[in-house]
């Protein structure tokens, strides 16, 4: 698995690294890796096609599918058999583990959040 990926994996282990076990924190730093993907990915089909995101039901549960198998091919490479102690392991004392780099990450995840809201929204004044 590529570096950058497995350090934005770690820069949400590292923030919910004080929760507790109630917090799931490989799962939910793992749902948030995968919704960037997702996305991004939507943000580039929209930007392709205005009408690749659709609101049909049968778009909606092509979507889910679609995030269910990223989310399957980010788990089995950062998550399945104890890969998320390993990987925070490796980042816990990597010269790329500063506070700028983990706030970094977040802002990744924020822009990738709200780029498909902004481009549906600017594409809905433009139209």
């Amino acid at each position: 698995t590529m570096i950058w990926l497995r350090f934005y994996y770690f820069s949400f282990l590292y923030f919910y690294r004080k929760k507790g076990e109630d917090w799931d924190s490989w799962f939910r730093s793992l749902l948030l890796v995968e919704l960037t993907f997702f996305f991004l990915i939507l943000f580039a089909g929209y930007l392709i096609d205005p009408h690749f995101f659709p609101a049909t039901p049968r778009n909606r549960l092509y979507n889910i599918i679609f995030n269910v198998i990223i989310l399957l091919i980010l788990y089995e490479r950062l998550a399945y058999k104890g890969k998320s102690k390993a990987i925070f392991q490796e980042f816990i004392s990597h010269p790329l583990n500063t506070k700028k780099n983990r706030i970094t990450c977040w802002i990744i995840w924020v822009v990738s959040f709200l780029s498909i809201y902004g481009v549906v929204i600017h594409k809905e004044y433009i139209s």
